[in-house]
């Protein structure tokens, strides 16, 4: 169940975020420049972004805790290239864990956190780079920070302070080229906080192939008449809030498309359930086509992770698969939102 942060918290978030606003993090670090931060009480890193420093950048402080995160960020840094080069860039923006400061107008900010600056006043914030907090999940709508959340973000952000300090002068030599980043790491025995260099290499989402264990199944599909069909599929975030009581934040509802490339038609359209994994569906849609349709020619996605789950099974049983546009369900899903 979510619990809010009491005023207090936020106060001391709003007082972290606005006083390394002074610093200008962007300033010594770009969006390919990472620092890790590894908090008292938490098992696993937490791997931050600053954005700012490029032409057209929003200024922000993106946090992505623990190991998942990570490879969210990478995620997010490779798209356009290698696996990623096809990857929707709403996709992966929305199906990533991370929790961001975003400086801008104070006009911009969240409804909820109105109420909360309103009621500590914030003299220290300024009018034109008021900080905002996001907190982003995968399945639900970006929304506000919980108690949790704000600790977090309140003791990262101040823990990158000392590390901006610590390059304004100079005490860090760090070699960004050769893809070191700066890391920042209680020491429990001496009770000191330690800052170094270190080489820590990306990380991508780990790839999971659908395997048939029974070897008569996988001879009945094998032996499927086999159509002219090339077929299109991917997941897709439609951005309408639906209501999760338990989660205490608003559900982002996903979908699961399959269209025929040829003919522009869908052949399925699917919600996914919240205890559905990509994995389940992508595997159910194709024993079930395989089953009552016959066994297309290709199947295309620009997803790496469907992709990579039906490479094994599909060479098996003869089809071929592609990473790459799938400019048919692109199309689809202008004119599906078109009437959201």
């Amino acid at each position: 169940m979510r619990k809010e942060a009491a005023l207090k918290m936020w106060w001391e978030l709003y007082e972290a975020a606005c006083r390394i606003e002074e610093l200008k993090p962007w300033e010594y670090l770009t969006k390919d420049q990472y620092v890790v931060i590894q908090l008292k009480d938490e098992k696993e890193p937490v791997f931050l972004r600053i954005l700012g420093n490029g032409q057209g950048e929003e200024k922000e402080i993106q946090i992505y805790p623990g190991f998942k995160g990570w490879q969210d960020l990478t995620m997010i840094a490779e798209l356009g290239t290698g696996m990623e080069e096809y990857l929707s860039e709403d996709y992966a923006m929305a199906d990533r864990r991370a929790l961001i400061c975003r400086y801008g107008k104070k006009s911009d900010m969240m409804y909820s956190q109105q109420e909360v600056s309103k009621a500590l006043n914030l003299p220290m914030a300024k009018e034109e780079m008021w900080p905002n907090f996001i907190s982003y999940r995968s399945r639900y709508i970006p929304f506000s920070p919980d108690q949790d959340e704000v600790l977090m973000m309140t003791e990262a952000i101040r823990n990158l302070f000392m590390c901006i300090r610590a390059l304004e002068e100079k005490k860090l030599p760090m070699k960004w080229e050769e893809n070191e980043r700066l890391c920042r790491i209680f020491n429990v025995e001496t009770g000191l906080w330690n800052m170094f260099p270190a080489k820590i290499p990306k990380q991508t989402r780990p790839y999971m192939g659908i395997q048939i264990q029974k070897e008569e199944l996988k001879e009945e599909l094998k032996n499927t008449p086999e159509k002219e069909q090339n077929v299109q599929i991917d997941f897709y975030y439609t951005h309408i809030a639906e209501s999760d009581e338990e989660a205490g934040r608003p559900r982002n509802p996903f979908l699961f498309v399959a269209a025929d490339e040829k003919t522009g038609k869908i052949i399925t359209r699917y919600f996914l359930k919240p205890e559905e994994t990509e994995l389940s569906v992508v595997s159910n849609f194709l024993l079930s086509h395989l089953k009552q349709q016959g066994r297309m020619r290709k199947i295309t996605s620009g997803n790496p992770w469907i992709i990579k789950a039906l490479e094994q099974i599909c060479q098996e049983l003869g089809i071929e698969t592609e990473l790459g546009r799938t400019e048919v369900l692109e199309e689809l899903m202008k004119k599906i939102e078109n009437r959201m």
